[in-house]
């Protein structure tokens, strides 16, 4: 069961550079503090991002899980292939919500898109 959201703030989550083992670990930690909040949307922004791993992916997978359970939307933004090329590869494009910047986000979220 799915709690509704506690507010209908978006919070955005910025990454930079390689998304790896070493660095996934303090997403994963942004993100889980953000969703702990329950707002409506928690927002990854990964548009300054090289390079993401496996690690990196299972930390989005992982972030969209615990979304679902809190109540809340994951949203993951890039427009670059080097993100959207490993998304595609795993077939975490078609589970994840994926927009090119923030600003499609809130208009998604405003319109109702998911």
């Amino acid at each position: 069961m799915t709690c509704p959201p506690t507010t209908e703030r978006l919070d955005v989550v910025p990454a930079d550079g390689d998304l790896d083992m070493i660095s996934a670990s303090d997403l994963a930690i942004d993100l889980g503090l953000a969703l702990s909040a329950r707002p409506r949307a928690v927002i990854a922004d990964l548009t300054a991002v090289r390079f993401v791993s496996a690690a990196g992916l299972s930390v989005l997978e992982r972030a969209h899980h615990h979304a679902e359970t809190v109540g809340s939307r994951f949203v993951v933004v890039a427009a670059q292939r080097c993100v959207l090329l490993p998304l595609a590869l795993t077939g975490l494009d078609a589970v994840l919500s994926v927009f090119p910047d923030v600003r499609a986000v809130v208009e998604g979220l405003m319109s109702g898109a998911s």
